[in-house]
């Protein structure tokens, strides 16, 4: 049987969220002082999908909510070149596997891709198309911020997440 929590019980339930960072997530300073400054509970271990999840009173969600962040437009790019098949497959396997992934791109707009302001030779409508057409192959939500807003999107993202799925029991 489900259990239905109160506003009040899922916000109390909410102040312990803890941000799970991938062990293999590299240059996250920025990230990881936004969450020591908030006083926002994170530990680090691999995780399988993403670069980061959340936990909650001991209960992993791992399986079911994953953020992917790339710096820049290069690295997503040479997720979509170099690295295609290796990150299609963690994308596939994703979505098989029922886990709502958020990408989150830094240093980075819709305009920057149209501008082509990357270094990458990939073309700005063949990287605007991988990423639209993924969005809707993986169920994707893919955002983009300044580094400076990123930590408070991660945290922001998972925490109305969780709120949902302990809304819904």
């Amino acid at each position: 049987m489900r259990h239905h929590y109160t506003d009040g019980e899922i916000r109390k339930a909410l102040s312990e969220l803890t941000v799970i960072v991938d062990s293999r997530e590299q240059v996250n300073f920025h990230l990881i002082s936004w969450f020591d400054g908030k006083g926002i509970q994170h530990v680090t271990r691999a995780l399988e999908t993403g670069d980061y999840s959340a936990m909650l009173d001991g209960e992993t969600f791992e399986d079911e909510v994953a953020i992917e962040r790339k710096a820049n437009l290069d690295e997503i790019a040479g997720n979509f070149t170099t690295g295609r098949e290796r990150f299609e497959r963690e994308m596939i396997r994703a979505k098989a596997n029922g886990i709502k992934v958020f990408l989150i791109i830094e240093n980075a707009s819709w305009h920057d891709i149209l501008l082509h302001n990357y270094h990458s030779q990939l073309k700005p409508q063949s990287l605007m198309a991988s990423l639209l057409s993924w969005q809707v192959r993986y169920n994707i939500t893919i955002m983009f911020c300044r580094p400076e807003e990123t930590a408070q999107l991660m945290y922001s993202t998972l925490y109305y997440w969780a709120w949902n799925r302990l809304k819904r029991g």
